[in-house]
C-alpha cells in the first residue's frame, strides 16, 4: 500500500452528505476516513491492503477522492488548545473505539474529535457508549470504559 494521501472531491464530500451513489459500507466507509490528512496506507489496520487498495481505485474511478498535493484538501478548522488532559481522554476514547468497533469507529471517532471542549466532549460519551455496547468487541467492557472516562472528566477542573 502507497503512502499516498488522499482527499474526498467535492463529489465526494457530497456523496459522504447525501449517500446518492449506493456505495457499499466498505466503500463509504473508507471514502469517509479518507480525509487528505492521513496515508491511505494507515487504514490497513481495519481493512486488509488487497481489499483496500481494491476500494480506493474504485473511489478514484467514481472521482469521489483524489491525491492531495501536498496540502489538505480543506483547511481544518482551528481549535482552542485543549488541555493534556482532555487529549489523553479523547485519545482512550478513540483508541477505544477503533479497537472494539472496527470499520465501523468512523463516525464516533469523528464525533470525539470535532469535540472542542470538556463540556462537548462528555456530549459524546453517550454516544460512544451506546456504539461500544452494541459491538461484538465492546459491550463487555463498555461500562468499564464510560465509567472511567466519566470520572476523568468529572475531575477535571471546567475550562473557562
Amino acid at each position: 500500500m502507497s503512502p499516498v494521501i488522499y482527499a474526498k472531491t467535492a463529489k465526494g464530500r457530497n456523496e459522504v452528505a447525501q449517500r446518492c451513489l449506493g456505495l457499499n459500507s466498505r466503500q463509504r466507509t473508507v471514502l469517509i476516513m479518507l480525509d487528505g490528512h492521513k496515508p491511505c496506507a494507515a487504514l490497513t489496520s481495519l481493512i486488509p491492503a488487497q481489499q483496500l487498495e481494491s476500494i480506493v481505485g474504485e473511489l478514484l474511478a467514481m472521482e469521489l477522492i483524489g491525491p492531495c498535493s501536498g496540502a489538505p484538501a480543506a483547511p481544518a478548522p482551528q481549535l482552542p488548545a485543549l488541555s493534556p488532559e482532555l487529549l489523553q481522554v479523547k485519545k482512550e476514547m478513540t483508541k477505544t473505539a477503533e479497537a472494539c468497533l472496527g470499520l465501523m469507529a468512523a463516525e464516533v471517532v469523528r464525533r470525539i474529535e470535532r469535540a472542542g471542549d470538556q463540556r462537548e466532549l462528555l456530549g459524546v460519551v453517550g454516544h460512544w457508549h451506546m456504539a461500544l455496547q452494541a459491538s461484538r468487541h465492546g459491550r463487555e467492557t463498555a461500562l468499564e470504559h464510560v465509567e472511567r472516562v466519566r470520572a476523568r472528566l468529572a475531575g477535571m477542573a471546567p475550562a473557562g
